[in-house]
């Protein structure tokens, strides 16, 4: 999974409930939008270049553009080892573009999304892509004795040794678990294409944590421009007639999420209702046998191990905090009625001084990401 740091950083940016973004001006925090828009009307997705906002379609042609070059240059790489290997372009629809014509749908279905997942997988895009996407390399690998394939995984994505060098070891705080987290897109043809396409990622990390201050900066007036503070507190009215107090959209968003996350965990378990069927396997007897099993073997293993965690679990429990959470949002999207529009017109006010401002590391950002 490629890290998409300048889309993220756009979002926050334009979506309230994701709790704004930031900027560089130093003006008194109730300045208007109009007053700060002087240096004229360039957005950040403008100036990265990502289109229109409400054009999905472009996003999703733009999105699938970058995986056929990178598709490509990975293509080319293994050629260059002296592999085959043939391009795995993604279905049609794949990339997830937020679509505000299905929102209400989605909303009255999925809430947030934060535990209407769980029981519900096969209807989610996810699974619905993974059934879709098909890998055309998997014939000729089949085909190959198992020598063959593991040198084929190492010029794809690198050797054991150099996926080590290109990785760190973290500690899940709330478990004390160490788990493995890879430095940039990984090692070997695909990590290099990758790497290609958007950019050396420590180096764009390291650019947005230099203007990290100014986007904090700017949220602060964002959230201060007096628009977006009756914008606030009309919403928060409509809120508290439904039976909900909450300040403000972005101050919900910092709190109902880990609340809800945090008692779905307490009924399902910390690994969202997903047991490791491999707990107390040592790593010589799971190397045996995920050498010996067939795919459908392996598949069947894992689908049992599921089925029986799930026994376990209180399903009415989850089904009453799923639907307090579709409660909810659907609350916040008939509160919300025209919010997202009028927060996104004023923070692309504040957006145009952001971008005068630190206007270098800007550029710097984007051209290390591929322009």
């Amino acid at each position: 999974m490629r890290p998409l740091i300048v889309r993220v950083a756009i979002a926050s940016l334009a979506i309230a409930a994701c709790g704004g973004g930031g900027a560089g001006v130093e003006e008194d925090a109730a300045t208007s939008g109009s007053e700060t828009s002087e240096s004229g009307d360039e957005t950040m997705a403008d100036f990265f270049g990502y289109g229109s906002a409400d054009d999905p379609e472009a996003q999703q042609a733009e999105f699938q553009a970058q995986e056929a070059r990178i598709q490509e240059a990975t293509r080319q790489c293994m050629a260059g080892s002296g592999f085959e290997y043939q391009p795995m372009l993604p279905p049609q629809g794949s990339f997830m573009v937020y679509d505000e014509t299905n929102e209400e749908e989605r909303v009255r279905t999925q809430g947030f999304g934060i535990t209407t997942w769980y029981g519900n997988e096969e209807t989610t895009a996810s699974t619905s892509m993974a059934e879709e996407w098909v890998d055309p390399n998997q014939e000729m690998l089949n085909a190959m004795s198992q020598s063959e394939q593991d040198a084929w995984y190492a010029a794809l994505y690198g050797t054991q040794e150099e996926q080590m060098e290109g990785s760190h070891t973290e500690v899940d705080p709330a478990t004390g678990e160490e788990y493995t987290v890879t430095d940039g897109y990984g090692a070997g043809c695909q990590g290099e294409a990758y790497e290609a396409e958007y950019g050396e990622q420590s180096n764009v990390e390291e650019l947005w944590a230099e203007i990290n201050p100014a986007m904090e900066a700017m949220s602060q007036q964002v959230q201060a421009d007096p628009r977006i503070v009756e914008l606030d507190q009309e919403w928060s009215a409509c809120m508290a007639s439904a039976g909900y107090e909450f300040e403000s959209p972005m101050k919900m968003g910092e709190t109902v999420y880990e609340d809800f996350q945090t008692r779905f965990d307490a009924i399902v378990g910390a690994n969202g209702g997903y047991a490791d069927p491999f707990e107390g396997w040592s790593p010589e007897e799971i190397e045996t046998f995920m050498a010996e099993k067939t795919e459908e073997e392996i598949n069947a293993f894992f689908q049992e191990a599921e089925q029986g965690a799930r026994e376990a679990i209180d399903m009415d429990a989850v089904a009453a905090i799923q639907q307090e959470e579709i409660d909810l949002a659907v609350a916040d999207f008939e509160c919300r009625e025209g919010y997202n529009e009028t927060y996104q017109a004023v923070s692309e006010e504040y957006e145009a001084d952001f971008i005068a401002a630190n206007r270098e590391v800007l550029e710097q950002i984007r051209d290390a990401q591929g322009g």
